[in-house]
């Protein structure tokens, strides 16, 4: 690793490891809130849970009333929000795979627009997604379809467990059937797996180039408890490769015909209305999750919902946020940093909108992040905004990676939470200092 990716790990460890303190979860105080947040739903549910998978998935039970209870305790969850003051303004659906109970959460997400006015829907689904399902999400409005393809090579799908959705000029040509369903295909690929061949990445590219698919998230592979198994098979994880692949592959293939929009979702460049991304936590400074294993950042503060489907609901049942991590609330200057951090992932930040949150000037207030950026030529100054270069992009990824890699963290940290909650009844009290102990 060169010397910013020690800068970078260290940086993102000393605030999402050391500094970030935990507290009992408490319920969400009602209250006017002048402005609408970001609306994030896990739907959990999948056929077969991929090697390198991190989130919280679960074997889809067709034969028991397991998704019909889920979704009746996910309407609950989001009213409970509602009346606590919550406005939404937009919408993303992660998984899991959502397309496989597409006929539940079209109704789902029927029932939260007759509840809140979504300008944009996203929804995330695999390379078998369904004409039915296909169908069903067009008929709610959804905007945006992101399908986790990772990669059209052959040898690469058996790699990362993916044969089941086809073979990759199988999946090419669903993608080209899907292009133009919706106002936004996002095809997700993969990098930097173990031994990565370059010159399988860059057919992929090159692909992407052809078949001028409206947008591409290209993600690196991130080590979690989760699936450390997976990535032991498969060798180690090499960030000097991750950094050829990106700097030496990916940004020369696209530069021409797309935008990069994040550090790693590229928009073609003929299209300006393809806007929406993976990332909603760049454009959205406060955001909910419901569902279980959901994460929310709002009122200074950072929750995670129960792991297991039976204290999520049971929590639910009982008419309390199924909440089962809390952080204290985050002091003023770690707000702005995670502005920054998020801001640059996103490849600029405004002054103006900066100074309307903080009340005082970016250059001011983080004077000594603005001298390090500058002196490292990570980001550039025009027209209001801190622009970051292709150095800076990369710079940020590799930030990225490592405050998801905590992100991780905090999911098995809800697991144990879960668990031992499950086993005093749901009224249990949690010791945060011992769940955090064993989380890693």
């Amino acid at each position: 690793m060169n010397l910013l990716h020690h800068v970078a790990r260290y940086a993102v460890n000393q605030k999402m490891g050391k500094s970030l303190k935990w507290e009992e979860p408490s319920s969400v105080a009602p209250k006017k809130r002048d402005y609408k947040s970001f609306l994030y739903i896990h739907v959990p549910f999948c056929a077969h849970i991929c090697p390198f998978c991190m989130f919280n998935a679960h074997k889809l039970d067709r034969h028991s009333n397991q998704v019909a209870d889920y979704f009746a305790a996910l309407k609950k969850e989001l009213l409970m929000y509602k009346e606590a003051g919550f406005d939404f303004g937009a919408a993303y659906v992660g998984g899991g795979t959502p397309a496989l109970v597409h006929e539940e959460l079209a109704e789902f997400l029927d029932f939260a627009q007759q509840h809140f006015e979504f300008s944009e829907l996203s929804v995330e689904a695999n390379p078998r997604i369904s004409d039915a399902a296909v169908q069903s999400f067009k008929a709610v409005g959804v905007d945006r379809l992101s399908v986790g393809v990772q990669s059209f090579d052959d040898g690469m799908l058996k790699k990362l467990g993916r044969e089941s959705y086809g073979s990759g000029s199988e999946i090419r040509k669903r993608i080209n059937e899907l292009l133009g369903e919706f106002r936004i295909l996002n095809v997700d690929f993969i990098f930097n797996v173990p031994n990565h061949d370059p010159a399988v990445l860059q057919r992929d590219m090159e692909i992407v180039l052809q078949d001028k698919i409206d947008q591409i998230t290209t993600y690196p592979l991130m080590e979690a408890r989760q699936n450390r198994g997976y990535v032991s098979k498969q060798g180690r994880i090499s960030y000097d490769l991750e950094a050829y692949l990106y700097k030496k592959v990916i940004l020369p293939t696209l530069r021409d015909e797309y935008a990069a929009v994040s550090s790693w979702c590229f928009s073609r460049k003929d299209k300006p209305d393809i806007d929406m991304l993976d990332e909603y936590v760049v454009d959205y400074f406060d955001y909910v999750g419901i569902g279980t294993g959901s994460m929310s950042l709002h009122d200074s503060r950072v929750q995670v919902n129960a792991y297991t489907l039976p204290l999520y609901q049971r929590m639910i049942g009982e008419g309390r946020l199924p909440l089962v991590l809390q952080t204290h609330e985050l002091p003023q200057r770690d707000y702005m940093q995670y502005y920054l951090m998020m801001a640059l992932f996103g490849r600029r930040l405004s002054f103006r909108q900066f100074e309307q949150i903080f009340g005082a000037p970016f250059k001011r207030k983080m004077w000594l992040e603005w001298f390090g950026l500058k002196a490292l030529n990570l980001v550039y100054e025009s027209d209001g905004f801190v622009h970051t270069n292709e150095r800076g992009m990369y710079v940020f990824l590799m930030i990225l990676r490592e405050f998801f890699t905590h992100v991780n963290r905090f999911r098995s940290m809800a697991r144990l939470a879960s668990h031992k909650l499950e086993g005093e009844g749901a009224r249990g009290v949690l010791t945060f200092e011992a769940a955090g102990a064993s989380s890693d």
